[in-house]
């Protein structure tokens, strides 16, 4: 974070687990403190576990985790951030989702079903706050290459490749923004679903 700070004069960042309220909350009062206001917040969070059901029963506790993280923090974190974003005078909100909460990943069962809650939230959400002005956008990205995914033998598109989408799609005010392989995926739905569901539900 202090290397982050130094390279970009100005900035200020903060350290916060997301899946704990009272970290979100204070991380919310010492923005509010020192800038007043949010103009753009993205909910990015995520960590993608295979499971095995057939194996079950699983550790309990591992499956909360992952459905913790990956769907009940974003909606927690919007919750606690959103009067801040309101505050702006153009204001912004971007939830992270995957082509798995579109299609599933038969080998990332809970993966897909926390994302496609995200992407059920995103959907429903959007009704309550256009009226309120706030431009709501979920960015669906394909496997980033980042030391995470370091082991990952598939396709993968740089951090730099999705920002720079995610900025674009804020300026233009996009519902949704896909990049890489996910770009096929909304034509994909409309002209060939089940074919769709079963490249993914393979992988």
């Amino acid at each position: 974070m202090r290397q982050v700070e130094s390279a970009h004069s100005g900035s200020i960042g903060y350290v916060c687990d997301v899946t704990k309220p009272d970290d979100v909350k204070a991380m919310g009062e010492r923005i509010a403190a020192t800038d007043g206001r949010l103009d753009i917040f993205i909910a990015n969070v995520g960590r993608l576990a295979e499971p095995d059901f057939v194996q079950a029963p699983l550790d309990e506790t591992q499956i909360l985790d992952e459905i913790g993280l990956n769907f009940i923090a974003p909606i927690l974190n919007v919750n606690r951030l959103l009067p801040l974003l309101r505050k702006a005078s153009t204001p912004h909100l971007v939830m992270v989702g995957s082509g798995y909460g579109w299609s599933p990943a038969g080998r990332a069962p809970l993966y897909s079903a926390s994302k496609a809650g995200i992407r059920s939230f995103v959907k429903a959400l959007r009704f309550q706050l256009e009226p309120h002005g706030v431009h709501l956008m979920e960015v669906v990205p394909p496997t980033i290459d980042t030391p995470a995914t370091a082991d990952h033998k598939v396709a993968k598109i740089s951090p730099d490749v999705i920002a720079g989408a995610t900025l674009k799609g804020i300026v233009e005010r996009k519902p949704a923004v896909f990049a890489g392989q996910t770009r096929a995926i909304p034509l994909m739905l409309r002209l060939a679903p089940a074919t769709l569901e079963r490249l993914t539900g393979q992988r």
